[in-house]
């Protein structure tokens, strides 16, 4: 749609949306994730602090470096997308903020209703953006095992290795809450590697599936070695 030529009532009109968008994204600076999650109680406490907008640049400096690792998989996917994605994934939470899985795990329900709301709301006054964001948003959302497009699926799993390897890198005595990161990892690691591989197999794409299993097999491994008790045997590597 970006290619459609446009009047200048038009330009006008969408740059005033985009300026109103970008003012209310930018609440994400100071929507922190990682709360009440014991594990990261002390870094928190310390001020290394991860922002929704942090996140959302450590998914896309992740997908950045991987995809050199993985050339097969980068080949697969419109990798521009995959950058878009992640960049839009969570302006939903620039007003609600986060739930952190740590508290999903023990029962507290998401707030994906009202992040679709707020999304919608942000991006009013861009119809046609908004119409795009939307579309990603629950493509994002929906039940992993329904997911068949590569660009959604790769942008899920970065979503996920970012998040784990923050916590890996600040959390504190992980080896003592080893059950609910173990229902963490089931819940998200092991179910959005293991659907894509299934994907990639389904179209026998050997070389990349090859790729996805070694990403993940080093992934488990520096889990481990944190001490924390990581069951694997349902993760298809």
């Amino acid at each position: 749609w970006y290619h459609r030529p446009m009047g200048g009532k038009e330009i006008k009109s969408s740059l005033d949306g985009m300026y109103q968008l970008l003012s209310e994204a930018y609440k994400g600076n100071w929507q922190y994730r990682w709360q009440d999650t014991p594990y990261l109680e002390e870094a928190v406490k310390s001020g290394k602090v991860e922002s929704v907008v942090g996140h959302v640049w450590g998914t896309m400096e992740f997908w950045f470096q991987l995809r050199r690792l993985c050339p097969k998989l980068d080949s697969l996917v419109d990798t521009t997308e995959v950058y878009e994605i992640l960049l839009n994934h969570d302006l939903g939470e620039t007003n609600a903020g986060d739930i952190p899985l740590y508290r999903k795990v023990h029962g507290a329900k998401d707030n994906k209703e009202g992040e679709r709301s707020d999304l919608e709301q942000i991006s009013g006054n861009l119809p046609e953006t908004q119409q795009e964001l939307l579309t990603w948003f629950d493509e994002f959302e929906q039940e992993v095992e329904k997911i068949d497009r590569l660009e959604v699926l790769v942008a899920k799993w970065m979503d996920n290795l970012q998040g784990n390897h923050f916590a890996l890198t600040f959390g504190r005595n992980l080896p003592e809450y080893s059950e609910p990161i173990n229902g963490i990892l089931q819940m998200r690691f092991v179910a959005y590697t293991n659907r894509l591989l299934g994907v990639l197999e389904g179209r026998n794409e050997a070389e990349a599936v090859n790729e996805v299993r070694q990403v993940a097999q080093h992934h488990a491994d520096i889990i481990k070695a944190t001490g924390i008790d990581f069951d694997t045997s349902n993760l298809r590597i």
